[in-house]
């Protein structure tokens, strides 16, 4: 949510060795509006959109960047990636976009309002009209609209795992278009987001970003912070999620982890859940340390879970 940058060697491991690349973990000084692309050209056979208005947030249009294998020969499932940042920094203009379409997937990263702009319910408001939007237009991109899946790290992660657990309720669906259309997910694979925002126990910084985002302190009004918790949502009926966090994160407690797996476990969801040793926040190495298991593990075990639960038979 909230590290440095992954250096350069980090990229060229995730090129060289992944099927599909760990994302890229959004950083304190990322832009908080939309700015130009920072992804390279597109690889041949891949078509690739910028700013795409996909509806309004309050008064202000919100877009995705999408890209999506350019002679696909039938409707395609589709990933939605939404990036971290502490709910008040980040941009839609990163992430893993083009190696998703590159292994079949339509991918588009959604841009949401930040906490400097909006509070809760805003984020969940406008990450679930995302899907909507897809969903509506799922013809004109050749989506299959029962298939969408979504992808997120740190605060990212915390939304997609409103997105699975939430979606019955009607108040989040916000009024930023596509209204009747569902905001129903198929797949959820969360990357180290916190699951219970009440928790006393994450780190100072994390706490910091929450009264951003909620615009008060958990203890005038924690039935609001609860609100935000996808622990507390969680049913049977869920869709399958794929989950991952290091063990050695400092910013949100692995613990947020091992909570939401046991609630999954007990409500009868189907999922996978990862602990990566000596994983930090963003699945960085600790110094001296490797990986377990490695990032191509990791990415063996997602593409597995994402061609079960969401690749069209």
């Amino acid at each position: 949510m909230l590290m440095p940058a992954l250096k350069l060697r980090h990229y060229l491991l995730i090129f060289l060795t992944l099927a599909l690349p760990l994302p890229i973990p959004a950083q304190t000084n990322a832009p908080t509006t939309n700015t130009a692309p920072v992804y390279p050209p597109p690889p041949k056979g891949i078509v690739f959109l910028h700013d795409v208005v996909i509806g309004k947030g309050g008064d202000t249009d919100l877009h995705a960047e999408i890209a999506y294998p350019e002679n696909a020969t039938g409707p395609l499932p589709a990933i939605i990636f939404i990036h971290g940042g502490g709910w008040i920094s980040g941009s839609n203009k990163g992430g893993p976009l083009l190696r998703i379409a590159q292994t079949g997937y339509f991918a588009a990263s959604i841009e949401y309002r930040l906490s400097k702009v909006a509070q809760w319910p805003a984020q969940i408001q406008d990450c679930k009209l995302g899907v909507r939007w897809l969903r509506a237009n799922a013809a004109q991109y050749h989506v299959d609209p029962n298939h969408i899946g979504v992808w997120g790290t740190s605060a990212g992660g915390h939304l997609v795992a409103c997105l699975g657990t939430m979606g019955d309720v009607k108040e989040y669906e916000g009024d930023g278009g596509y209204p009747g259309v569902s905001s129903a997910v198929q797949a959820v694979v969360d990357y180290y987001g916190p699951t219970d925002l009440t928790d006393p126990a994450l780190n100072k910084p994390i706490v910091t970003y929450e009264n951003t985002l909620f615009g008060v302190p958990f203890e005038q009004n924690p039935a609001l912070w609860k609100s935000a918790s996808p622990l507390f949502y969680v049913k049977a009926g869920d869709p399958p999620m794929f989950i991952a966090q290091g063990d050695s994160d400092i910013l949100v407690p692995i613990d947020h982890s091992i909570r939401f797996d046991q609630a999954l476990t007990k409500a009868g969801v189907p999922h996978q859940f990862i602990i990566v040793k000596n994983g930090g926040h963003d699945f960085k190495p600790l110094p001296g340390k490797t990986l377990d298991p490695s990032g191509y593990e990791i990415n063996k075990a997602l593409n597995a879970f994402l061609a079960k639960y969401l690749k069209t038979p």
